[in-house]
């Protein structure tokens, strides 16, 4: 069935984060994928993705990503995410805290030809950075 094999590729490339195993991304991310929301100083493509991959494995070296719930419906599958860890590494130019978080996120994905090629996502980066005792940029 579709929907379960479109919830599956949203599965595998969650696991990416959580091993740091970029090849996931080649597997089931579209050559054509257009990240709307990349991850600050990264692409918005296939290369962008991996370099998030690397950037959250470095600064999270634990971290665990899960899926608290997950819909799909047609070629889209729209989930809520769950990242726990320990800030041991550089993240977006601030030096490693040592401390222990819980961030949340919505995304939602299109399916095309079996991969994942379209990625939006909606989660609060300042809040995260509050809860590491790092203060957010300044809106502009």
């Amino acid at each position: 069935m579709a929907i379960e094999r479109n919830k599956e590729l949203v599965h595998r490339m969650l696991g990416a984060f959580n091993s740091g195993d970029e090849t996931v991304v080649d597997a089931v991310m579209h050559d054509q994928l257009v990240d709307h929301t990349p991850f600050p100083g990264t692409g918005a493509d296939r290369n962008g993705l991996k370099t998030q991959i690397r950037a959250v494995k470095r600064a999270f070296p634990n971290a665990k990503f899960s899926i608290d719930r997950i819909i799909s419906e047609g070629d889209t599958v729209a989930f809520r995410w769950r990242m726990e860890g320990t800030h041991r590494g550089p993240l977006l130019g601030h030096n490693a805290t040592e401390k222990a978080f819980v961030h949340f996120g919505n995304d939602m994905v299109t399916i095309k030809d079996g991969r994942i090629a379209e990625h939006f996502s909606a989660d609060n980066i300042g809040e995260l950075l509050t809860s590491l005792g790092i203060s957010p940029p300044t809106p502009r």
